[in-house]
């Protein structure tokens, strides 16, 4: 019988930063967790134009650049709203002080999704630009209780190097055998004379399998 992989569950959600991202190379740093994870909605970036000749539609032009994101989680803690560009954290005082964005930053988005047959799927963006993190509205608590979210907000976009795809998805195996810790970053490097990739390195420490970005040797 068939597995079903129908996807039911998100977690896992950890961030690395991405270190370098040019024509030449790309590289993202070690994956630190983003817990309690609630949602991520996504909406295409797209760009149509219709083409005219002879009065007469020639040709549609439809190019997506990448996505907007939306992260809902149950909670941030300020030491994190700090490490992600929001503001200052004072250790002694106990004290956050925040700005209304975040410096601009990049970073390597991975997640887990869960499956009808417990077999996950593992996503990597490799380039998601933080645009915003904020809190939800706030509201009594009333009869009913409900969270005030942390939102983040960012864009998924094409990684600058050549031949390196947006995003890579990874299938956990029947017996799990793929599904191996990484303890390393993920580094991709362009060699010009082999025209090969380097690969030294994983997914990043975070328990995510030991698969650097899906890029294997891929010429």
């Amino acid at each position: 019988m068939p597995k079903k992989r129908a996807i039911i569950g998100l977690r896992g959600i950890a961030l690395a930063p991405v270190t370098e991202n040019t024509v030449l190379a790309y590289k993202s740093g070690t994956a630190a967790a983003l817990p309690f994870a609630g949602a991520m909605n996504r909406t295409a970036k797209e760009k149509k134009q219709d083409i005219y000749y002879d009065d007469e539609l020639y040709a549609q032009v439809n190019d997506v650049l990448g996505e907007d994101v939306e992260i809902r989680l149950g909670e941030v803690s300020l030491e994190l709203l700090a490490q992600l560009g929001l503001g200052d954290f004072d250790d002694t005082k106990q004290v956050f002080e925040g700005d209304f964005s975040p410096k601009p930053s990049a970073y390597s988005l991975r997640c887990v999704e869960d499956t009808v047959d417990k077999a996950p799927y593992y996503f990597n963006w490799r380039v998601f630009e933080l645009s915003g993190i904020r809190f939800d509205n706030f509201a009594t608590k009333g009869d009913s209780i409900k969270v005030c979210e942390v939102i983040i907000t960012g864009v998924f976009k094409q990684p600058a190097m050549p031949g390196v795809k947006p995003y890579a998805i990874m299938r956990a195996s029947a017996t799990g055998g793929n599904q191996a810790p990484a303890t390393r970053s993920c580094r991709v490097r362009r060699r010009f004379r082999r025209r090969k990739y380097e690969t030294p390195g994983g997914m990043g420490a975070y328990a995510f399998p030991a698969w650097c970005c899906g890029l294997l040797n891929p010429n």
